[in-house]
């Protein structure tokens, strides 16, 4: 029987006020690569970016570390961001890399929404949180 197993794992913390710093990483048995990326929070800009393959294939796969830097500048709250990312990382760099910053940015609006309600609690630990995130979300 053959099988395959492939992990993404994402995180995210506040690092201050207006930045949000993603680690982002995905393994499999072939492959294991890690980035750490910073957001600004007002504007969702990538303004730091670092990838490190642990795992791979080729002596080619470790020249993709540096394409990385061409998402330094783009903002996850462009419309197609996503693709964006794919064209520029993943097609002229690694496709993989791609695919971890493309899941960090997924998960930029849940941390946002987390880190609020968080807050919210602290003030106000009764605090009706279906209603909340109701209200987070149409704002």
């Amino acid at each position: 029987m053959i099988s395959f197993n492939r992990s993404q794992i994402i995180g995210a913390e506040f690092i201050d006020d207006n930045t949000i710093r993603f680690n982002g990483s995905q393994t499999d048995h072939i492959y294991n690569m890690e980035i750490n990326m910073d957001v600004r929070i007002s504007d969702g800009e990538i303004v730091k970016i670092e990838g490190d393959m642990k795992r791979y294939t080729n002596f080619v796969c470790p020249q993709a570390v540096p394409v990385l830097q061409t998402a330094v500048g783009m903002s996850l709250r462009t419309k197609d961001w996503d693709k964006a990312i794919m064209k520029e990382i993943g097609r002229k760099g690694c496709e993989h890399f791609a695919e971890i910053v493309i899941e960090c940015g997924r998960c930029f609006e849940q941390a946002l929404r987390s880190r609020d309600l968080y807050l919210a609690l602290c003030t106000d630990p009764g605090l009706d949180q279906e209603a909340f995130l109701e209200n987070w979300q149409s704002a």
